[in-house]
């Protein structure tokens, strides 16, 4: 289940964040720049005040890439649960060089390293993360106020990072102006943390600590964890639903069983429903629907995850994503070919909350 993370100056932060619900304590200071450091002062006297309801992790600063300056910086703020580094814009060797240096550090301390999506981002140091020992790998935004991390990477860029970062066992954040309609969209790449700031305070990114607002997120975080509709439960009839629908989505992708299908992409359509229940907005809030976009960027993921022999896992693992957000109770997918001599090719399918697997359904040739 993905965590919230939220960024506070200090103990009096802290309290309100906890009291909004916030799963991650993380200390920085946002006048100082992106990982902005507090002093470990700070740091002790926000640990002895969360006094382990949650963890606490806090970012070593902007700093330079070099090693044994990095390291030193990471030593005084051992006392953390997590300590954040960044990889700061620099040649690949002076990145690899302060990774190298903290080799020692990581089996004592939990070193989660950030990458910038606005600064010069080598996703490629994910293996040498791992090698070195390192905990965790995130991705943020140096500049602030200038488009969130959805408008600096594409969402299949950050869902290869999350994908690949998970398969070396590493924990998974996800940050850099974050705002509420960012949320559904990226939990839908189940990272293990989103960050904010920003989206927490009442004003400025160094205003204070709002408890409603982490409240807030922290409501449309859990939407993915709410109770499935009652009233589609009760009766399980779709007339007490409304849909959600993606029509006629096509894109290329790497598919086949065939050998002649392997190394080329060819295009293939996506049309997807997910019945919800009945919307009644009452205050035009986007936690308070279920959007097509979450689709849109579930289909997306999906074709940049490699080659894929059969539709029918296609248009399963599309229906498992779907209803992972339990707004919705059940959804057909169909999967169509269009290289193959008919018009389209494929398989339709529909799949249900707490029911057993239902049949899948050739669409032949339209």
């Amino acid at each position: 289940m993905t965590k919230l993370l939220a960024s506070v100056r200090g103990p009096e932060e802290a309290e309100i964040a906890l009291s909004g619900g916030a799963d991650i304590i993380d200390l920085k200071d946002p006048a100082k720049g992106a990982l902005g450091a507090v002093e470990p002062a700070v740091l002790e006297a926000t640990l002895h005040a969360v006094a382990g309801r949650r963890p606490v992790s806090a970012v070593a600063g902007d700093l330079p890439m070099t090693g044994d300056v990095v390291a030193s910086e990471v030593l005084r703020r051992r006392a953390a649960d997590f300590v954040k580094i960044g990889l700061f814009p620099a040649s690949p060797d002076e990145r690899l060089a302060v990774i190298e240096a903290l080799k020692p550090i990581a089996p004592k301390i939990r070193l989660v390293a950030v990458f910038f999506a606005d600064g010069d981002p080598d996703f490629d140091l994910l293996g040498p993360l791992f090698e070195a020992g390192f905990h965790g790998a995130m991705i943020d935004t140096m500049g602030k106020g200038t488009g969130g991390l959805l408008t600096r990477l594409s969402f299949s860029t950050l869902s290869h990072f999350v994908s690949e970062a998970k398969a070396l066992g590493l924990m998974t954040g996800l940050a850099g102006s974050l705002e509420a309609p960012d949320i559904p969209r990226l939990m839908v790449l189940e990272p293990d943390y989103l960050g904010f700031r920003g989206a927490l305070t009442a004003g400025a990114r160094d205003a204070m600590v709002d408890a409603g607002k982490v409240a807030q997120l922290c409501r449309l975080m859990d939407q993915g964890g709410a109770a499935a509709p009652a009233r589609a439960q009760a009766t399980g009839a779709a007339a007490d639903c409304d849909r959600v629908f993606v029509r006629d989505f096509v894109l290329p992708l790497e598919i086949g069983a065939y050998g002649h299908e392997r190394g080329r992409k060819q295009e293939v359509r996506f049309s997807v429903e997910a019945l919800i229940e009945r919307i009644a907005v009452t205050g035009d809030h986007i936690g308070e629907v279920y959007s097509y976009d979450l689709i849109i960027d579930a289909v997306r993921a999906l074709a940049e995850s490699g080659h894929t022999d059969l539709v029918e896992t296609l248009a399963l693992e599309l229906a498992r994503r779907v209803l992972s957000d339990r707004r919705v109770f059940e959804v057909t997918v169909t999967v169509e070919k269009l290289e193959l001599g008919p018009g389209a090719v494929g398989i339709s399918i529909t799949r249900r909350r707490g029911e057993a697997l239902s049949r899948a359904i050739p669409t032949g040739s339209v």
